[in-house]
């Protein structure tokens, strides 16, 4: 994998990555807060050199005491120092003491540290200030003595230790921020570990480690919500029926010499989607003008005819028993020159019905009626009904559904295509990640306009339409001189008028009203032309919009 592909795979799996850290930091912080506070308390004592009265003497002195610093500190926890403190304490053991009690000297200096740890802070200065004081007592009795009698080394507290005021263990900031840390850094080995480890095809360059050769005919979006089954005739303008165009476009020009007319589409597992991809890719041949076969040759789980809501009660298979010929039971489907052969009853003996002289007469029959030959064949690896299938066609369209089947998967499907030498024209890859927005194709919004609200009588709801005091008058049929009616006041919420009837005593019969039209008051109302109650019921109603200027121009 390279730098991008980790990138993108902790761009996918951000989710994983920030929830294994709030779960890292969560369980910091509730250690943190079910521990018991403990206090610190620090005295300090600074060891010193009696005697020496040149500078020299001091100086070798002083370096005398800095090597004997660490050995005084480690005095601090030994029984030594700590039995007397707990005689005087009275309730605790030199031993337990040890535990509590540390000691350590900064660097280059002659000062050692005392911090006691314990859960009540007035306590835990009370032993350290008992503990410095027993370490003075014991160097001293621990040193030689000087030529003079007196004391060689000398131990002074400098700094008693003060009842704590807040808390020095747990740090439930720092333990917080550690343990989101930990789980960041566990959640992205996690993901990478995953990425490494999952073997699902999920786009076109993974489908490249086992394409061996063959081609991606092209890509087909994930539907992010319920859409047409065949976008090709149902909804041509969206993103899924042009990506199956350009599949159809793609396997076209595969190979321009010798082009395939009759395709076995199959693919390695079920539920990659190759019914499917089978009826709109014969859609789509039938689109471009040619006449197309589409032959639902699943006989273990058919679905091209509930699809498509055919009768499925004769088929392929009653064909193939020799109870019907193939041009009684096909049904045409769509606008164009598609053609459906159903599977019909479902045989007991699938594999055999395939393999017989039937078969290879049917498609060698329907490649004779036909342009393309569209076979929908069950998946690879369940059942070799593709594989046979294959041998009879001139090639094999692989459908291979993202994130759906893996890697492994899909070469033993390829080896048992290359076990028949059957021709694998190319991969088609469904349910693929969308690239752009939902519903749009080149610009171009798939969303249907609806009619404005101030159309009356569409389904939502409007103000009433009320007809104020106007002139209505009869417009008769177009390209004759007939003279309308004189205009006829009528109150508002009042019937339109009767139109004449045809003819009279002093002239020929005169043709019948199309339509009377309503003229609004004001220069810009519109014109709303309704058909009489007279009028026949096939002629439908005419509804004009427009201005007074606009009709006159």
């Amino acid at each position: 994998m390279e730098l991008v592909e980790y990138a993108n795979v902790l761009r996918r799996r951000w989710a994983v990555i920030v929830g294994v850290a709030l779960a890292g930091a969560l369980a910091a912080f509730g250690w943190a807060w079910t521990t018991p506070p403990s206090y610190t308390a620090t005295a300090k004592v600074y060891v010193s050199l009696n005697t020496g009265e040149s500078t020299s003497d001091l100086l070798q002195g002083s370096t005398y005491v800095k090597n004997l610093i660490e050995s005084y500190a480690a005095l601090t926890d030994m029984p030594v120092v700590l039995d007397p403190v707990a005689a005087e304490l009275g309730d605790v053991t030199g031993r337990q003491l040890a535990q509590t009690v540390t000691a350590d000297s900064p660097l280059n200096t002659s000062i050692i540290e005392i911090k006691v740890e314990d859960g009540d802070p007035e306590r835990s200065a009370l032993v350290a200030n008992a503990v410095a004081e027993q370490l003075s007592s014991t160097v001293v009795d621990l040193s030689p003595e000087t030529p003079g009698g007196g004391q060689s080394i000398a131990v002074t507290v400098v700094s008693s230790a003060e009842v704590p005021q807040y808390p020095s263990a747990p740090r439930t900031r720092l333990l917080t921020a550690a343990g989101g840390g930990a789980g960041l850094a566990l959640g992205v080995v996690l993901v990478l570990l995953w990425a490494v480890l999952d073997t699902r095809i999920r786009s076109a360059d993974d489908l490249e480690l086992v394409s061996e050769g063959a081609g991606l005919l092209g890509s087909v979006p994930t539907a992010t919500r319920k859409v047409a089954r065949v976008p090709a005739t149902q909804n041509p303008l969206s993103t899924r029926a042009e990506a199956y165009r350009r599949v159809q476009t793609n396997l076209s020009f595969v190979d321009a010499t010798t082009p395939a007319r009759v395709l076995v589409v199959t693919s390695s597992v079920p539920g990659e989607g190759k019914s499917t991809t089978a009826i709109n890719l014969a859609s789509t041949f039938a689109e471009s003008g040619s006449s197309v076969l589409l032959v639902d040759g699943d006989m273990r789980r058919p679905s091209v005819a509930t699809s498509l809501g055919l009768e499925e009660a004769a088929g392929l298979t009653t064909a193939l028993v020799g109870r019907a010929a193939m041009a009684d039971l096909v049904q045409r489907y769509g606008p164009g020159s598609l053609d459906v052969l159903p599977v019909g009853p479902i045989p007991p003996n699938p594999h055999q019905l395939i393999a017989s002289q039937a078969t290879q007469e049917l498609i060698a029959s329907a490649r004779a009626q036909y342009d393309v030959v569209v076979i929908d064949a069950p998946p690879l690896l369940p059942v070799s009904d593709a594989a046979l299938l294959a041998t009879m066609a001139d090639g094999v369209v692989v459908v291979v559904g993202a994130r759906r089947v893996r890697r492994q998967q899909l070469a033993q499907a390829l080896r048992a295509l290359a076990g028949v030498e059957a021709r694998v024209l190319g991969f088609i890859l469904t349910f693929a990640p969308r690239s752009g927005p939902d519903g749009t194709y080149y610009g171009y919004s798939t969303r249907r306009r609806r009619w404005p609200r101030m159309l009356p009588g569409s389904s939502r709801q409007h103000a009433q339409l009320s007809l104020p005091t106007g002139a209505i008058r009869a417009v008769p049929l177009p390209g004759t001189d007939a003279a309308a009616p004189a205009p006829a006041e009528v109150e508002p919420g009042s019937p339109a008028p009767e139109a004449p009837a045809p003819g009279g005593p002093d002239g020929p019969p005169k043709p019948p009203v199309q339509a009377f039209a309503a003229d609004l008051t004001g220069p810009n109302a519109p014109t709303l032309r309704l058909r009489p109650a007279a009028m026949p019921p096939a002629v439908p109603p005419v509804i004009e919009l427009g201005t007074a200027d606009e009709r006159a121009g």
